[in-house]
């Protein structure tokens, strides 16, 4: 029933997992937990079957679209993953070619291109102020400009992705020691910096997007100034066996971009996480950290792979194996602070569209019918679709 202000009276049931009254549905509209958990049984502190920013996904699923792009309505998941697999599909194209630089050059701009498709498509770009962005990215250029040519002859003597270098061990255990905890920590820096200046929006996933552009500017910024020597080098351009250049294909194209840019969003999202309502963040900082301090031992083991002349699969494992952990690290940071964050002004007796699973549902801080948290969309979107509040008689919250 509608009353003469427009709002629907919703049908509400208790949540065994927040005592509260919460429109009846799927998913707690307060607190995101299943509304059926039997009677006294203890809700999962990460809701591990339902990850909260893509529905009908697991916390442990390591998704790349929604873990890297979880603003995305499920509309364009598709076309991100479409986009993904193309590049991948190049890139090996590029390797059976031999085309050493065509391959280099996809590798190092594809991520920067999807990530600034994904700031656009998601409005994300809309919901801070020009000068966050463009200081995030000056800030990650800048960072990666100056780590690049600080650790050039190093990385090129320690970290080569050729078979053919030869490091000695005593000079490989100080460079696994040095150049990983260092390129981290250069890493994080811009989305650090931004943090002090307290950029206006406090939401994880906010910071997760500062996060993971800076990470991104950094990146790009080091890959090119290590990419300039290659070019003129006949040795490396002209005649490299497919089985290496299938190697830095899926090591520089796939893995390194995969774990640069989840650590840099994961300590982001960590940045910026605030709740007041109850535990702190120590939590999800202590998780963050974690999650340094094991990728840093992980980019220490892939030197060692690497310095000690591995094939090239097994290096390229090690490799997938550091991107797989930094991608569901990511994915149960961010569900832990989607969870637990302090969220914004709600409007439960009024409806919304849910850009998770398409239904009409109370305008709550999950969706009653698919669990999706409101954080999960850009604040652009959120007064986008609460300006073209739909019908409330077209559809309630299924059962």
């Amino acid at each position: 029933m509608t009353d003469h202000d427009g709002q629907v009276d919703i049908p509400t049931m208790p949540c065994p997992a927040c005592g509260h009254d919460v429109p009846a549905g799927r998913f707690c509209a307060r607190c995101g937990a299943h509304l059926s958990l039997a009677p006294g049984a203890r809700p999962g502190t990460l809701r591990v079957s339902d990850f909260a920013a893509a529905p009908g996904e697991n916390v442990l699923q390591p998704s790349i679209v929604s873990t890297l792009f979880p603003h995305l309505p499920s509309r364009s998941r598709v076309a991100f993953r479409v986009s993904l697999s193309l590049v991948v599909a190049v890139l090996i194209a590029f390797c059976l070619l031999q085309w050493y630089v065509p391959m280099l050059a996809l590798a190092i701009f594809a991520p920067p291109t999807l990530v600034a498709i994904y700031l656009f498509e998601s409005r994300l770009v809309a919901d801070l102020p020009v000068w966050v962005w463009v200081l995030t990215a000056v800030l990650g250029v800048a960072v990666g400009l100056g780590w690049a040519t600080l650790t050039d002859a190093i990385v090129a003597e320690s970290y080569s992705l050729g078979l053919s270098s030869e490091i000695p061990p005593n000079q490989l255990l100080t460079d696994a020691v040095f150049i990983p905890f260092g390129a981290l920590l250069a890493l994080q820096l811009p989305a650090i910096v931004v943090r002090v200046v307290r950029a206006p929006v406090r939401e994880s996933l906010h910071g997760f997007a500062i996060g993971l552009v800076g990470a991104t500017a950094f990146t790009l910024a080091a890959n090119i100034i290590r990419m300039i020597p290659q070019l003129g080098d006949s040795a490396v351009t002209g005649d490299l066996p497919i089985e290496d250049m299938l190697l830095q294909a899926g090591v520089r194209g796939i893995a390194e971009p995969l774990t640069g840019l989840a650590l840099g969003g994961l300590v982001g999202a960590g940045l910026w996480y605030a709740r007041r309502d109850g535990p702190d963040r120590r939590g999800v900082l202590a998780l963050g950290g974690l999650g340094l301090v094991v990728g840093a031992a992980a980019y220490a083991s892939v030197g060692l792979a690497e310095a000690y002349r591995l094939p090239p699969y097994l290096q390229f494992a090690v490799h997938a194996a550091l991107a797989f952990a930094a991608v569901v690290a990511l994915r149960v940071s961010l569900q832990l602070t989607m969870l637990r964050e302090e969220h914004a002004v709600i409007y439960p007796e009024l409806p919304i569209l849910c850009v998770g699973c398409q239904h009409v549902v109370p305008d709550t801080k999950f969706c009653p019918a698919c669990g999706v948290a409101s954080h999960a969309a850009s604040q652009t979107s959120r007064a986008a679709r609460r300006q073209d509040r739909p019908q409330p008689h077209i559809e309630m919250v299924e059962q």
